[in-house]
């Protein structure tokens, strides 16, 4: 495994992460982290450690997804990486809400300032409609990004039980635009699924 063909293994990692195949890509990111450390490739390193997070997250080691995640923000950081972080999109932003719910009292010890954090999060955020409007936040403690009314609202109805086609019915959307909000919420709430954002939010009082 040599360093010219870095670029078509992390392709690689990714096929096998959309083949359902974490372990598989998780191996291959554990070699490669390897040799760029060896080498002493930062910027290797921080996009193997970025990739190496979503693999851990779906391989349903969540530990280790915030530490490595940990390890990429704090390299990242000097230099102001962001694009690399961006480029996972939502699994990359459930990690970064886990990253922050666990470690929030930690981050200035971390060396990762609140202000990355917030333009990493931002990056992740999807570019807002043409003429909607924008929802007052609110506020949840432990978390960089609170939830808009609107994705409280969608919160409150999948704690209900609700199925996002009813969800969409009721609140007068699109059934993409629900599954957008919800993957914000999963975010956000560092959660892996529904349950687990329900669970989350009503531990921070968000929803009861």
């Amino acid at each position: 495994m040599t360093y010219p063909r870095e670029t078509e293994y992390l392709v690689l990692a990714r096929v096998l992460l959309a083949q359902d195949l974490p372990d598989v890509a998780v191996a291959l990111l554990d070699r490669l982290r390897e040799l760029a450390v060896a080498q002493g490739r930062t910027g290797s390193v921080i996009e193997i450690q970025a990739l190496r997070a979503v693999a851990l997250a779906a391989a349903g080691e969540r530990a280790g997804a915030v530490d490595a995640l940990a390890e990429a923000l704090a390299l990242g950081q000097p230099e102001g990486y962001i694009r690399v972080f961006a480029d996972e999109g939502a699994p990359m932003a459930a990690v970064l809400g886990r990253y922050i719910a666990t470690r929030g009292k930690d981050l200035k010890a971390a060396g990762v300032s609140l202000g990355y954090l917030s333009r990493v999060r931002a990056a992740l955020e999807p570019l807002p409609q043409r003429g909607a409007s924008p929802s007052r936040p609110a506020a949840i403690p432990g978390l960089i990004e609170a939830l808009s009314e609107r994705e409280l609202e969608v919160l409150r109805l999948v704690a209900a039980g609700k199925a996002n086609r009813v969800i969409a019915a009721e609140l007068f959307v699109t059934l993409d635009t629900v599954k957008k909000h919800t993957t914000h919420i999963l975010g956000k709430l560092g959660a892996s699924n529904r349950t687990e954002a329900v669970a989350r939010a009503r531990e921070l009082d968000v929803i009861r």
